[in-house]
């Protein structure tokens, strides 16, 4: 008798499931189409164009063509001659009073930042091996320099401010050798030093992105920021932020 089990076809193999290997992190080194440039040539070009930038800035204010800088000396220069003919002490102080506040607000913000990244930096140098080390600690000195031109000039704009102050009643006065030009210079050095501040603080954000994703972020970086700079300093009335 023929068996019942000879029609029947044997069970299905289990099938085998290969594990997927994992897909190794995406960097955001990796994810810059310019990651394949040599470090140094990313760098130097980075820095380049900031620079050139900025000569190319001086050149335009040196013709006496309007950015917003000059712009804005010109409106402070203005302010001060109103206030003085006005007699407006009070409408000044306050003016500088919060002018003041801002500025000192951003320069301690600025050295609170660095306190916690220098923390951070220190302990990256610590970790790094001696031959890699240079790399790091040229990205921690490039981000300390910057944020500390920036907190300083965020002071310095403070501290001509305050001068200021005390100067508006009293300079041009019979009993005093304080002329009105000289209230006029210090408020136009205190909206200089107020510009260099935030653009320091604006380069430091350029250093941060080479310590974080790289020499290929970091041109990346400079060139987006070449760009926000020429929007950027425009006159008020070229559109000018």
């Amino acid at each position: 008798m023929p068996s019942p089990y000879l029609n029947k076809s044997p069970p299905p193999l289990a099938t085998r499931h290969t594990p997927l290997s994992p897909s190794p992190p995406l960097s955001l080194h990796a994810l810059s189409p310019l990651s394949s440039l040599p470090p140094v040539l990313s760098v130097t070009t980075g820095v380049t164009l900031l620079l050139t930038y900025h000569l190319r800035l001086h050149k335009r204010e040196s013709k006496s063509l309007p950015t917003w800088r000059t712009s804005q000396v010109a409106t402070r220069l203005e302010w001060s001659r109103h206030v003085r003919k006005t007699e407006s002490w009070l409408y000044a102080v306050q003016t500088l009073r919060n002018a003041i506040t801002a500025q000192t607000f951003l320069a301690t913000t600025v050295l609170s930042l660095l306190t916690v990244i220098s923390g951070r930096m220190w302990d990256l140098v610590l970790k790094t091996p001696r031959p890699c080390r240079a790399r790091v600690v040229a990205q921690f000195v490039t981000v300390a320099v910057c944020m500390l031109i920036s907190a300083h000039e965020f002071l310095q704009s403070a501290r001509l401010m305050t001068h200021a102050g005390f100067m508006f009643p009293v300079a041009g006065g019979p009993s005093t050798v304080l002329q009105p030009e000289s209230v006029d210079r210090v408020i136009s050095r205190s909206q200089t030093a107020q510009w260099l501040g935030l653009r320091w603080l604006y380069l430091s954000i350029n250093a941060v992105v080479w310590v974080v994703g790289g020499e290929g972020p970091f041109l990346l970086a400079c060139v987006a920021f070449v760009r926000f700079f020429d929007v950027l300093d425009r006159p008020p009335n070229d559109g000018g932020e």
